[in-house]
């Protein structure tokens, strides 16, 4: 089984390149995210793929949507100048819905592992690896 740190990062990462492919070329962006779904149905561990997946589509869609209005607002800035993003208000609160949406999944893929599998013991001096056995002296 992948870790699931690994997943969310992979899935993470897939979630950018997807927004990319989204923005620019819809049919293979959704083809994309066919195939991202089809990878997190086949093999665990699912919630933390979704959650990277979901974080990283609405991380890097808000990023780039904010990009293209503060260049467009700093090109504005210039006399004799227009540009024009109309309507995009609206895409960015929805690129920020989904980033908030992949962060309490995270949250929740997070808390589900620590259910799943508790810590051992923390060394807090560092001294020891996590989980070897201390000998104290009592003397």
């Amino acid at each position: 089984m992948t870790p699931p740190r690994t997943a969310w990062l992979a899935f993470a990462l897939l979630g950018v390149v997807d927004t990319v492919l989204l923005l620019e070329f819809p049919i293979a962006g959704l083809l994309l995210l066919g195939f991202a779904v089809a990878g997190i149905a086949w093999r665990p561990p699912r919630t933390a793929a979704v959650a990277g997946l979901v974080t990283g589509v609405g991380g890097a869609w808000t990023g780039l949507l904010l990009r293209v209005q503060v260049s467009c607002d700093a090109f504005n800035a210039v006399p004799g100048q227009g540009c024009e993003a109309p309507g995009i208000d609206g895409w960015i609160a929805f690129g920020v819905v989904i980033l908030a949406i992949g962060v309490i999944a995270t949250l929740v893929a997070v808390l589900r592992q620590r259910d799943r599998h508790p810590l051992a013991e923390r060394d807090t001096d560092g001294d020891e690896e996590r989980g070897a056995p201390v000998d104290v002296d009592l003397a």
